[in-house]
């Protein structure tokens, strides 16, 4: 083979091996992911003072990176939790994420339509994720409730250069410190001052010092 083809196959040679790096590295860079949300809460699992038309809301979430999370520990609830966990809206949160979203601190905006109101109940949403927003918190609130909500905080997903294939994390009930009420169905209380975003301290959801999750998420790659 003459110098000059060699030369130009190996250049070509060379150029599709980097084609197939790039494309790899790509592919690696991001994920499909199916989300299920669990409500495992019921009677039988918390018989203490359980209310009449328990119920999950519809489930909100997002992807994020360690400068954001809708649901910061130790922190003071913007309006977003506040009504998310209070009152069973998404918004403001989601106007929340998605300005996250245009700051570059958050990926993408995780929500289902429906409540749910059977336990055992499952919620399902399928999400693009990135390498740079690893992380995914998702919420629902506990209704009724002064302020209470299921929540799965900063899972990271990636991990080792590489998508985690399945992980379930529990549900435990969290506290937005907005409401100083102590039952599911008191009367409103304003906190005053505002209280942190914490796990709930509430007989509710402890037993022997222990806490009793509320539910489960489980994340599958695609």
């Amino acid at each position: 083979m003459p110098r000059n083809t060699r030369t130009i196959v190996t250049a070509f040679s060379t150029a599709l091996l980097c084609l197939g790096s790039a494309q790899a590295a790509s592919a690696q860079s991001s994920a499909r992911y199916q989300v299920v949300f669990e409500r495992t809460w019921s009677e039988a699992t918390h018989p203490q003072d359980f209310p009449l038309l328990a119920h999950f809301s519809p489930v909100i979430g997002a992807t994020h990176n360690g400068s954001f999370g809708p649901f910061p520990a130790g922190k003071v609830a913007t309006a977003g939790p506040e009504r998310l966990c209070e009152e069973g809206k998404h918004q403001p949160l989601d106007g929340e994420i998605r300005a996250a979203i245009e700051k570059g601190a958050a990926g993408a905006l995780i929500e289902t339509m429906e409540p749910l109101r059977s336990a055992p109940g499952k919620a399902t949403a399928s999400f693009e994720i990135d390498s740079k927003h690893p992380m995914v918190s998702i919420a629902a609130m506990i209704a009724p409730s002064p302020d209470w909500c299921a929540l799965a905080r900063d899972v990271l997903l990636y991990q080792d250069g590489q998508w985690i294939a399945r992980k379930t994390v529990s549900l435990e009930a969290w506290d937005m410190g907005t409401d100083s009420a102590t039952s599911y169905r008191a009367l409103d209380s304003d906190s005053q001052p505002r209280g942190p975003i914490q796990p709930s301290e509430s007989p509710y959801f402890v037993k022997d010092g222990k806490r009793v999750p509320v539910g489960s998420v489980t994340f599958v790659r695609q």
